[in-house]
């Protein structure tokens, strides 16, 4: 007996586990998110100010904005008014509205009424299944799932972002956009009612076809609001005299490169709200288009251009690429993010690192002359050399010879390290399978690399900390610590590069002139292939890149005819710019006014400038040397062939022979030393080539 009883209280512990298992499993496929409802959305980006700049189509065809936070208080009265007027109130459907719904059809041999709450119709719309009476108890079971896993503000924000709105525009953003071209936020209560009778039979909207029916459903709304209180007699009067909308029109397509960008990291089927400025991205596209039909005569068909806001690091404007078809001319190619020659621009970080740590003044001169290291032979972009110039002139005028022998003496490998710190990521080989032609554009960067380079360097120059670059509102991308470039050096180097110029078309240069002080560098790789142009300020980045995706090169394709004009122009749309401060490091160093070393007891003229710390190990001047002359002065002498107290000390300037044959083609008032008086032997005092 007692056995049976043991056998009976297990077996009812048995059916009491299996129904809380079941119950359980009930409670939780009630409650977890229903999949139905996930659909693939368009990738949205608009600006920072909430308006659309950019969309694309979502991977099933349709234009299917994703969900907003916040539904139009115009749309979401209508829509309540005309579908569901209970939508809050009841758990999912509306027994009154169902029952109503089955008398109607009832009398009828067709579905009349659904009689279907707004979460039924998402429902319905989720699953897309014939309309019978058992798919009808499905939906209502379905809805209220949904009610348990949804607040009624989800839901709403769902319905509106999947409601059919005719052909293939689903949701309330996309459809807005369509029709009337503007936000959802921007409608009419017209406009809005419009709308709101559209998922009910979306067939409607089609030009020419059932508009007549369309406008009795909306007018026929729009009494009901009045009637509700929710518009005045006026507002109705008006209303009802609104025209329908005609013909879909296109969405604004204003940063479609951006949209890749931004897509490919993570953001496919969503909506970014970016950093970009929607009135100047659009100046921009207006600019970049002007210049693209003017160099598309020129078989120059393509160009890219990067604005960035240096105090709060944001990307403000950009255009991948100009309008061309992008069925023959790379048109879809994002070339803010493709790999191009650098040519000239990684210069200025060269000169920076050598000033930092003392190897150089601005005013120091650099050898420029013929040059073959090992098997590699520089040249000059104008094939000329100027024997010897100024670091400051070597940069502006982007000479390529001084620039070598610089990175020769600076050390390449340590060179390469600090351009990885920098974040050029591109330059991903190591130091020596580019060589010294790393400076002179062997290594292919970005324009996104190289702004935001330039980006640091301005941030370092006005003595600010770096802060990451954003595309998108309060998110940090590729932020890189930078401890390499102090405020001096940084500033020293700005400055450098406010003349950027090349020695050939100087005429030209007089279109640039404005009272905007601008740090600025061009760049052109081999072959005519790449033209660059980069300038920054305290406040802004513009940077240029033009040229053929499919890397074909072109006469005339340079960085200062091509990408330049295109740079300042953007410079004169920006808001006024100030320049940077002079950081309080800098130390006041005596040099040598001719050569720009430190000075020597043989340097009779000295002059002092402001430098960074480091520049007290900057090499003693070689380039003054004390000579006796006669008394004439005409010819050198020593004491064994002329009376030294009837000789004349003095200090000269004097360059080693290659470099001097070039120098004093250049420099008229060069004086090279003089002859020996006949009888009298040179003595050794070489100077160090």
């Amino acid at each position: 007996m007692e056995n049976k009883n043991t056998k009976k209280s297990s077996s009812k512990k048995i059916r009491y586990l299996g129904f809380f298992i079941v119950f359980l499993g009930l409670i939780s496929w009630l409650i977890s998110p229903n999949n139905d409802l996930i659909k693939p959305y368009s990738t949205v980006v608009e600006d920072k100010n909430g308006e659309l700049l950019s969309a694309t189509i979502a991977s099933d065809g349709q234009w299917r904005f994703p969900p907003s936070d916040s539904i139009p208080f115009k749309f979401r009265t209508s829509i309540r008014l005309f579908e569901d007027e209970y939508f809050n109130a009841h758990p999912g459907f509306n027994p009154f509205s169902l029952l109503r719904a089955f008398k109607q059809n009832l009398g009828s041999n067709k579905v009349k009424s659904g009689g279907s709450t707004i979460t039924m119709q998402l429902i319905r719309i989720s699953r897309r299944k014939q309309r019978t009476y058992w798919q009808k108890l499905i939906e209502i079971i379905l809805a209220l799932k949904t009610e348990l896993r949804y607040s009624k503000k989800e839901i709403f924000s769902l319905y509106a972002a999947n409601a059919p709105f005719g052909g293939n525009v689903v949701g309330l953003e996309a459809a807005s956009w369509r029709y009337y071209g503007r936000s959802p936020h921007l409608l009419s209560w017209a406009e809005a009612a419009t709308l709101a009778v559209l998922p009910n039979a979306p067939s409607l909207i089609y030009p020419g076809k059932n508009q007549i029916k369309l406008f009795k459903k909306r007018n026929f709304l729009l009494r009901k609001l009045y009637f509700k209180k929710y518009i005045d007699k006026t507002q109705y009067e008006l209303s009802i005299d609104e025209p329908l909308p005609q013909k879909p029109l296109k969405l604004p397509q204003n940063a479609n490169h951006l949209l890749q960008f931004l897509s490919n990291r993570g953001n496919k089927g969503k909506k970014v709200v970016s950093t970009i400025e929607k009135v100047l991205q659009l100046k921009v596209n207006e600019i970049g288009e002007q210049y693209y039909k003017q160099y598309s005569h020129e078989q120059i068909d393509n160009l890219a251009i990067l604005v960035l806001d240096v105090k709060n690091g944001e990307v403000l404007a950009y255009m991948g690429n100009s309008n061309c078809p992008s069925n023959n001319c790379g048109g879809k190619v994002d070339l803010i993010q493709a790999k191009r020659s650098s040519g000239s621009t990684l210069k200025p970080f060269l000169y920076g690192f050598s000033i930092e740590e003392g190897q150089l003044f601005p005013t120091t001169l650099i050898k420029d002359v013929p040059t073959k290291i090992a098997e590699y032979q520089p040249e000059n972009f104008n094939r000329k050399y100027d024997g010897a110039v100024t670091a400051r002139t070597a940069l502006y005028r982007s000479l390529n010879v001084p620039a070598v022998r610089l990175l020769q003496d600076y050390g390449l490998e340590k060179f390469h390290s600090r351009l990885k710190y920098l974040g050029f990521n591109s330059i991903n080989k190591g130091p020596d399978h580019y060589g010294l032609t790393l400076i002179l554009g062997g290594a292919e960067c970005t324009l996104w690399e190289l702004c935001n380079a330039y980006y640091q360097l301005s941030k370092k120059a006005n003595n600010e900390e770096i802060i990451a670059l954003k595309a998108i509102a309060n998110k940090e991308m590729n932020f890189i610590k930078y401890p390499f470039l102090s405020a001096e050096s940084a500033f020293i180097t700005a400055e450098m590069i406010t003349e950027t110029k090349r020695p050939l078309g100087q005429g030209a240069w007089k279109i640039f002139s404005s009272a905007r002080k601008v740090a600025w560098k061009t760049g052109t790789s081999y072959g005519h292939r790449d033209a660059w142009a980069i300038g920054t300020t305290p406040e802004y980045v513009v940077g240029v890149w033009v040229g053929n995706a499919d890397g074909e090169g072109r006469p005339g394709l340079t960085g200062v005819k091509k990408a330049a004009p295109v740079m300042f122009d953007i410079f004169r749309v920006l808001p006024e710019s100030s320049w940077f401060k002079t950081p309080s490091g800098l130390v006041p160093i005596k040099t040598c006014k001719k050569s720009g070393y430190l000075p020597t007891s043989s340097c009779n003229e000295t002059v002092t400038i402001m430098a960074p710390a480091m520049g007290v190990h900057q090499k003693s001047c070689q380039f003054h040397k004390v000579i006796q002359l006669d008394s004439s002065e005409e010819f050198r002498i020593n004491s064994n062939c002329y009376p030294l107290h009837k000789s004349i000390e003095k200090s000269w300037f004097t360059l080693p022979p290659l470099q001097e044959w070039y120098y004093k083609r250049r420099h008229p008032d060069y004086k090279v030393l003089p002859s020996f008086l006949a009888g009298c032997e040179e003595e050794n005092t070489n100077i160090i080539d």
